[in-house]
């Protein structure tokens, strides 16, 4: 019988240049699991994963790498949107605010 069940620390896919493209780890610090998306360059682009406190939350990121809208469920169930302009400030969009 063949084991079907692969266990790693870490998961890295590649293109045909092998660049790493996607990663699939449990971050040293945390131990949260994420999954990132990187652009030919090698700039995390996406990333799906779970906060410090758990909360799951997809990120979306500029080409330069600045986080720039995230998606998250707060601990209470709710969820949030949260965009980030040029100079870095925040703006959270709860339901309560439509």
């Amino acid at each position: 019988m063949t084991d079907k069940i692969l266990r790693t620390e870490r998961l890295e896919l590649v293109d045909r240049r092998g660049r790493v493209r996607a990663v699939l780890t449990c971050e040293e610090d945390t131990t949260f699991p994420s999954l990132s998306f990187l652009d030919a360059e090698g700039v995390t682009r996406v990333i799906i994963g779970l906060s410090w406190n758990e909360v799951p939350q997809v990120q979306l990121s500029a080409p330069d790498g600045t986080a720039r809208v995230a998606l998250v469920v707060r601990p209470e169930g709710m969820g949030m949107v949260v965009l980030v302009d040029d100079e870095q400030h925040s703006k959270a969009i709860t339901p309560t605010d439509t």
